[in-house]
């Protein structure tokens, strides 16, 4: 059970880390919607992202 456990865990962050990469690959390859709100907005969420992946929440 604690094996399975690890397993979640470390696929968790694996998928925390292609959902974050794909976020910042769409950021850089947008062409609409190109305005400062969308920025904020997908920094907002990237940020996010970012920090599971470290670990840091």
């Amino acid at each position: 059970m604690v094996i399975l456990n690890e397993i979640i865990h470390i696929l968790y962050f694996v998928l925390t880390a292609v959902i974050c990469i794909f976020l910042i690959w769409n950021l850089f390859k947008r062409t609409k919607k190109t305005g400062w709100v969308y920025d904020i907005v997908y920094a907002y969420v990237i940020i996010t992202f970012i920090l599971r992946v470290l670990m840091i929440k």
